[in-house]
C-alpha cells in the first residue's frame, strides 16, 4: 500500500500542472494578427488548433496553436458566440439570421478544415443554448435565461433580478464559475449550491485540476476599457496573483489551455490574439 501512495504522489507531481497554480509564466506575446479585431478564443480538445471570431461575434477563423495557418471558417453573424468545439475537427455554433424583423437562431456544425457546413437544428426564436452546450443543472438555467438565473436557482436568490453572464463549467463538471452582473465573480456547485464570491471579476476559465481559474479584472471610464490585469485565483483558500502586472495589454476573453500551458486572450488595445505561457 505504501508503495502505491509514493507512486500516486509521483504521478501528480509530474503532472505539476493538473493539481496547482503556475509558479512562473512569460510576458503576453502576440499570437494571432488580422485585418479584422479578433476575440473569444477558445482551444481545440487536444489544443493543437484554437478558434477566434470577429468583433460582435461575426464568424470564426481557425488557427494552429502557434498562430500559423489561420483560416476563416464561417461569415455568419453571432457564429462565434458561445461556440465549442465539438471535437478536433468540428465546432458548434449559433449563428442568426434576420426574418420578419425577428432574430432567428440555429445550429450549426462547422468543419475546422473545410469549412463544411451542417444544419444540426433550424433557425426558431426559441433555441435554447444550453443544447449547443450539453449543459445540465444550473448550467443549463443559466445559458437559456440569463436574466432569470438568479430567481430560479436557489442558491443565487439572494441576487434574484441581477443577469447571470459568462457561466463556465470547470473541467470536472462539478463547478460553475459565472458573473452577476454589478456584483462580481461566483462560483457555485453544479446544481446550484454552495454560491461563493470571488469579488471583482470576469470572464473566468478554468485550469485542469478544477480548483483554480484564471479572470480578467477590468477598468473602464464609462465608455471604453482603460485598462485590465489577468489574475490567478484558487477558489479552495482564496490564493490570488496578477500574472500581468506591468503589462501594456488590455486583456479581455481569455482562455486556458486543456493541457493548462498556455493561455490565450483578445487584447483590446489592437484587436489582436495574445498567449501567456504558463510553468508549473
Amino acid at each position: 500500500m505504501k508503495r502505491k501512495l509514493i507512486i500516486a504522489a509521483a504521478v501528480l507531481l509530474s503532472c505539476g500542472s493538473l493539481v496547482a497554480q503556475p509558479t512562473s509564466w512569460s510576458e503576453p506575446q502576440l499570437l494571432i494578427k488580422a485585418e479584422q479585431g479578433l476575440m473569444a478564443p477558445t482551444w481545440s480538445p487536444d489544443g493543437s488548433q484554437i478558434a477566434v471570431t470577429g468583433d460582435n461575434f461575426v464568424g470564426i477563423w481557425v488557427a494552429q496553436a502557434n498562430g500559423t495557418d489561420l483560416r476563416q471558417i464561417s461569415q455568419a453573424p453571432g457564429a462565434g458566440y458561445q461556440m465549442r468545439w465539438e471535437s478536433n475537427q468540428e465546432i458548434l455554433s449559433t449563428p442568426y439570421s434576420i426574418e420578419n424583423q425577428k432574430r432567428m437562431t440555429r445550429i450549426e456544425r462547422v468543419n475546422a478544415t473545410t469549412g463544411k457546413i451542417q444544419e444540426v437544428a433550424p433557425a426558431s426564436r426559441s433555441l435554447k443554448r444550453s443544447t449547443v452546450l450539453g449543459a445540465t443543472n444550473a448550467l443549463q438555467i443559466m445559458l437559456d435565461e440569463p436574466q432569470n438565473a438568479t430567481a430560479k436557482i436557489a442558491g443565487l436568490s439572494d441576487y434574484a433580478g441581477n443577469w447571470v453572464i459568462n457561466p463556465a463549467l470547470s473541467p470536472d463538471g462539478t463547478k460553475i464559475a459565472f458573473q452577476i452582473v454589478t456584483k462580481g465573480l461566483f462560483v457555485c456547485n453544479a446544481d446550484g449550491t454552495e454560491l461563493v464570491s470571488l469579488g471583482k471579476g470576469s470572464h473566468a476559465s478554468w485550469l485542469p485540476d478544477s480548483h483554480n481559474l484564471m479572470m480578467t479584472l477590468i477598468a473602464d471610464d464609462g465608455h471604453r476599457f482603460i485598462g485590465s490585469d489577468i489574475y490567478c485565483v484558487n477558489i479552495d483558500n482564496g490564493n490570488t496573483f496578477n500574472i500581468t502586472p506591468n503589462s501594456d495589454v488590455i486583456p479581455v476573453t481569455i482562455a486556458v489551455s486543456p493541457d493548462g500551458t498556455k493561455l490565450a486572450f483578445d487584447n483590446d488595445t489592437d484587436g489582436a490574439i495574445y498567449i501567456i505561457n504558463l510553468n508549473y
